[in-house]
């Protein structure tokens, strides 16, 4: 997505969200490299400084204590195997296909026509339709992060977005993972994602 740069001041609870976004989007995106791995393995007391809400804390510490228990062979295995595949995949990444049954429907259209007005757009080499759940993941940390929008401005943005592009079809993806008996670590990312959306809820 493309950003502008600012003179807004960013909050630090926002910037911590912000880095939580960063996260999911690199997961979804591509499996986890060693580098990451091994900062997610490191990281595993964050949580508790950020959140006190809900089971946050938790499914971030499991998070990260999976991650030092996989491998980056086995992380590439197993993101192949559940979002890669010949004809559909086990689990499906745009938000289309789970609200709809179909890709490319009217909720990529609507998501569309919002980026435009919010000034942002995908980036030229990215081959994934706007509605992958990284890219969503990718303009929420921008809305969060937007210095050149003031504080009350970005908080509608984020609302506004998360609850048209983001809540409504979370719960459908997460439990697509769940449902898969090779899902190790990408089982402990959903928990993350599903406990992290449901604390944005609150926030939001």
């Amino acid at each position: 997505m493309n950003t502008n740069v600012g003179t807004h001041a960013v909050a630090p609870e926002d910037l911590a969200r912000a880095d939580y976004y960063a996260v999911l989007s690199r997961l979804f995106y591509a499996p986890p490299d060693a580098a990451l791995l091994a900062s997610l393995a490191a990281a595993g007391e964050v949580a508790n400084e950020v959140s006190q809400q809900g089971a946050l804390p938790d499914a971030w510490n499991d998070l990260c204590a999976t991650a030092a228990q996989t491998s980056v062979e086995a992380a590439q295995e197993e993101y192949a195997a559940l979002f890669i595949g010949i004809g559909k995949p086990q689990v499906v990444l745009y938000a289309s296909w789970h609200l709809t049954g179909f890709m490319m429907e009217k909720p990529l259209a609507k998501l569309r026509d919002d980026l435009a007005e919010l000034g942002l757009s995908r980036i030229g080499e990215v081959p994934e339709p706007e509605d992958h759940f990284a890219a969503l993941m990718d303009a929420m940390r921008h809305l969060l992060t937007d210095q050149c929008r003031a504080e009350a401005q970005r908080h509608a943005l984020q609302r506004g977005f998360f609850s048209t592009h983001i809540s409504t079809w979370y719960e459908s993806l997460c439990d697509a993972i769940d449902a898969q008996p090779g899902a190790r670590f990408y089982r402990s990312a959903a928990s993350f994602a599903r406990n992290f959306f449901q604390v944005e809820k609150i926030l939001l």
